[in-house]
């Protein structure tokens, strides 16, 4: 399965689904067959994994977008009178 991999330091990799890898304790492990790891990172040096190449949903991004100008016109003008 592809996935995104940033590192602690924020630097990112991408690998494709020709690369086999698993989480053990916190160390991730990866390579070219299952078992037969040709690199392990310590918890200290990863951060993130997300797979599918699909970037994390904000659900709050979309409640900003939709409440921009429509409510404004909306309200009731004062009486300066």
């Amino acid at each position: 399965m592809a996935f995104k991999l940033t590192y602690s330091d924020g630097q990112e990799s991408e690998h494709g689904d020709d690369t086999v890898w698993e989480v053990d304790n916190g160390v991730l492990k990866m390579g070219k067959q299952e078992g037969k790891w040709s690199v392990l990172l310590s918890p200290s040096h990863w951060a993130v994994i997300e797979l599918g190449g699909a970037a994390p949903h904000d659900d709050n991004a979309d409640d900003d977008d939709d409440s921009s100008d429509d409510t404004k016109g909306d309200e009731p003008e004062s009486d300066d009178d």
